[in-house]
């Protein structure tokens, strides 16, 4: 296993959105390359705070830069020559010395051109129907109306919405940060919100983005002239939005939309990021009085190799630190359909895999380690869909779909492939990792039919297609005004949607997670006494989770090497299609469904 995680992933960090316009050849989960410690850039341990300062000095004198400084937890990241680091390496003053990992994004090839998108106003789709809103739901607050547009926001009903907010809508005295791609606080829905923002990618070296695909957030800024710190990616304004979209009577409010937000920034545009950042970035949040902690970033560990041992350390030290200091962090548990245990340990073999797959770049984390929402202190959260959409003897021309055109809003029933659970809401989604580590479930949103693209999984729904009017499948909220990701949907009109503001709709663990964050703010909010005591406020999140039913969504099969029903390429790995048992309802939901209600 060690030899293997040496050419897989060993630190995987990049975005857990799953995205609807992913390249179809490409793996479902992150890609099959190498994980290399950047050139130079490693992470060092000491012993005593004492033996820190010491390091630090030798590091400095030996010609290297400090690119990140946490002696909180005795830890410094340094990019610096191979002597350097075999010189602290053998320092008696020193605990552990790791290489700082990183992960190119799942969506591309690093080693071919890649044409980025406009940002997202330029290359916006505009949805020229007026969308008109509904009455006003009873709550304690009015809330936006995009929330009374039928279908729109169904995830927000699912965990008590409107009911939670005649208790509390949030307080601004709770700071939530998101550690992810930036917020964009150009954006009339999150410019209210954002009271700082913390960009840790400026000490990237080498520069991620601009080192393995050409071009970094400045290039960007230069050449469509926004602000360098904004989020030009896209992915953690949707989080951004979810949780605290203002409360001013146009578009969408988030769940929690009275609390504030901290941007920190720990990736640029292509949605990757060093172990370092993530790890800097919840220190900060505790040093700076945060509340919860949103991390849609993921990956996994092998813990037999030393290097790896450090950085999973040193992810502990770093949850305990801002659980010691009152911030809570919650996480994705990832989107790559694995059973993860104690500890985040991977319990199943295999991953979801699209078709076509060639056996040397199957991957296989079974024995790894998820971080870091399997780090113990934080709280892992699965995804659950809308409604598993059933399908249909007689589907009308242009409704299926095809391998160009994934956006399939009719699934025949000759299709060999079916997901389980027709008809059922709450499901676990089919991409979500499960298990017994897992604490709570939240809306993550699915494809119409629950299954990948490939088995004809379907739509993500309104706005990519008024099929079936504004339902959506996956979920909606706000993205960037200036992402080159996440697509970018303008509205006209204004009765709803302030004009030339960016929404998009998206699915992953990445979106379950604010759910479940916004929750822990609420909390923090009506119970003042438990505000900066992360167990209380944990234990009180999952007493009030609710059971959402019987899951029946199966795990992967192994053994089923059939071509995906739309795209038409076999699966000569396994592991391509749902279609083992079903996953146990304690393992999709933990201790059930997040619920806002009655907070």
């Amino acid at each position: 296993m060690r030899a293997r995680s040496l050419v897989r992933v060993a630190v995987m960090l990049t975005v857990l959105a799953v995205l609807m316009m992913m390249v179809q050849s490409a793996s479902f989960a992150a890609p099959k390359a190498a994980s290399k410690g950047a050139a130079g850039r490693f992470v060092v341990v000491a012993k005593s705070a004492a033996d820190y300062n010491a390091l630090r000095v030798k590091a400095l004198r030996g010609g290297a830069k400090v690119v990140a400084d946490m002696p909180q937890i005795r830890t410094l990241a340094v990019s610096g020559s191979a002597g350097v680091r075999a010189s602290l390496a053998s320092d008696s003053r020193t605990r552990s010395v790791a290489s700082d990992h990183i992960i190119k994004v799942a969506q591309a090839d690093p080693n071919a051109v890649r044409n980025l998108a406009a940002p997202g106003l330029r290359s916006a789709k505009r949805i020229s129907a007026k969308v008109s809103k509904g009455a006003t739901a009873a709550a304690g607050i009015t809330p936006d109306p995009a929330f009374n547009v039928p279908g729109l926001q169904w995830d927000f009903p699912r965990i008590g919405l409107p009911q939670g907010w005649n208790t509390t809508a949030g307080s601004n005295a709770v700071t939530v940060a998101v550690a992810d791609t930036g917020l964009d606080f150009t954006h009339a829905e999150l410019a209210p919100k954002v009271r700082q923002v913390v960009d840790f990618t400026g000490t990237e070296d080498p520069p991620i983005c601009k080192t393995f695909f050409g071009t970094s957030d400045q290039d960007l800024a230069a050449q469509f002239g926004g602000p360098v710190e904004t989020d030009w990616n896209g992915h953690g304004s949707w989080i951004g939005g979810n949780i605290a979209a203002a409360l001013d009577g146009k578009g969408i409010n988030g769940i929690a939309p009275r609390v504030n937000l901290v941007a920190l920034k720990i990736s640029q545009w292509c949605g990757s990021a060093y172990d370092s950042e993530l790890i800097a970035a919840f220190v900060k949040a505790a040093d700076l009085g945060v509340d919860v902690v949103n991390i849609s970033f993921g990956g996994y560990l092998d813990r037999r190799d030393p290097d790896q041992e450090t950085i999973y350390q040193q992810y502990i030290a770093a949850v305990q630190y801002a659980r010691q200091h009152g911030t809570a962090i919650a996480a994705s548990a990832g989107n790559e359909s694995r059973r993860i245990g104690a500890g985040g340990l991977v319990l199943s073999h295999g991953t979801l895999t699209a078709p076509g797959t060639a056996p040397k770049d199957f991957d296989d984390q079974f024995g790894n380690y998820e971080t870091p929402g399997g780090v113990p202190g934080v709280v892992d959260v699965s995804s659950t869909g809308n409604v598993v959409n059933a399908s249909s003897a007689s589907c009308p021309p242009g409704s299926t779909g095809s391998a160009d055109d994934v956006n399939a809003t009719c699934k025949p029933t000759s299709d060999p492939h079916q997901a389980a659970g027709a008809g059922q809401k709450n499901q676990l989604a089919y991409y979500s990792n499960y298990g017994s580590r897992i604490d709570v479930a939240a809306p993550g949103g699915a494809r119409k039919f629950n299954l990948p693209f490939w088995d004809r999984g379907g739509t993500p729904g309104f706005p990519y297609t008024s099929a079936d009017q504004t339902n959506v499948w996956e979920d909606f909220s706000t993205t960037s005004n200036w992402a080159v990701e996440i697509p970018c949907f303008t509205f006209t009109g204004g009765a709803v949607f302030p004009e030339n503001q960016c929404y998009s709709t998206i699915q992953g663990t990445s979106m379950a997670a604010p759910h479940v964050t916004a929750a822990l703010a609420l909390l923090a909010s009506a119970h003042p006494s438990a505000r900066k005591h992360v167990g209380t406020l944990v234990s009180m999140l999952k007493a009030k989770a609710v059971d959402p039913g019987h899951n029946f969504t199966q795990v992967v099969s192994p053994t089923d090497r059939s071509h995906g029903d739309l795209s038409g390429v076999a699966c000569p790995t396994g592991f391509c299609h749902l279609g083992g048992p079903a996953v146990s309802d304690s393992d999709a939901y933990g201790a059930g469904l997040v619920n806002v209600a009655h907070p």
